[in-house]
């Protein structure tokens, strides 16, 4: 099966696609060949036939143009979220392909189980990997977190919530939270078949100490102040410092709700960025505007 990247976008983010690009150029060695949605006039872009602002059109047509060319399956990453370290390309290029194809996985996502995050469904083996085998009543079984996604499979999920939604629905947020509801009447073919991995095992290097560190001692001081001062409290605490928790090690290093959060760049991936030394990447960021 042949695979590619799909970087979906739309024009008022095209900086920061160009900041994901070379994240991807940086950290993903021999990555799948890119192909970006959602914008024009860029060597990589893939014909925009549908409104930009309807990310559910877009997508499908992308869908379309990709099995058109031979791709089978992508990894499907919004404009948001770059790795944010050394990905494991062995993983992303040879393993995580074959396990689609050997397990008809319909998507397997790199925003996985472990690390504070519950499984969302029965655990399943492959190979040597313990996979979380999401619950056809799942409601967060697709998430627009980087994922590797079954081509086919996508078009056929997109074309059900586009003849289910009305068009102001047709957005990212409404795939997430829609696409899983029951009300969205899928198919078992469908519902059945996603995946999740348990991250942390399969990175291409080990946990940092001090993330580790970090996590541990946050975790006592948020118990700490909810206990002498209450919830309220606690949620000004988190408001400051859960981004070292949003962070997610594993062969596509990333941030829980990426870059950007509510058009504007997001607080907790800042808090994360500069944590770990990155405020050159913060620096770079700040000047973005997304109106």
């Amino acid at each position: 099966m042949k695979t590619c990247i799909l970087l979906s976008t739309c024009e008022k983010y095209r900086a920061l696609t160009d900041f994901t690009r070379a994240r991807l150029t940086q950290f993903w060695k021999d990555a799948p060949p890119l192909r970006l949605c959602g914008i024009e006039n860029d060597p990589l872009a893939l014909p925009l036939r549908d409104d930009p602002r309807d990310w559910m059109k877009v997508t499908r047509s992308a869908c379309d143009d990709l099995l058109a060319d031979g791709f089978d399956q992508a990894y499907v990453i919004l404009e948001d979220h770059p790795p944010l370290g050394r990905c494991h390309a062995k993983h992303l290029n040879e393993t995580l392909p074959a396990m689609m194809r050997e397990l008809g996985a319909v998507s397997i996502s790199l925003s996985g189980y472990g690390q504070g995050r519950a499984t969302h469904g029965k655990m399943v083996k492959w190979r040597d990997w313990e996979l979380d085998l999401c619950a056809p009543d799942a409601l967060w079984k697709y998430p627009l977190h980087p994922a590797l996604w079954r081509l086919d499979a996508l078009r056929d999920l997109l074309d059900r919530l586009i003849a289910w939604l009305p068009e102001a629905e047709h957005t990212p947020w409404a795939f997430e939270r829609r696409g899983g509801a029951k009300e969205a009447n899928l198919p078992a073919e469908l519902a059945a078949h996603s995946y999740r991995i348990h991250g942390q095992v399969h990175a291409a290097m080990k946990m940092p100490a001090r993330l580790d560190w970090f996590k541990s001692s946050t975790d006592m001081y948020r118990f700490a102040v909810r206990k002498m001062a209450g919830a309220a409290a606690r949620k000004a605490v988190d408001d400051r410092i859960l981004g070292v928790h949003h962070y997610y090690h594993g062969p596509y290093p990333l941030i829980w709700s990426g870059l950007v959060r509510k058009g504007v760049l997001n607080p907790n991936a800042i808090f994360f960025l500069t944590l770990v030394g990155r405020e050159d990447w913060v620096e770079e960021l700040k000047p973005l505007t997304f109106g």
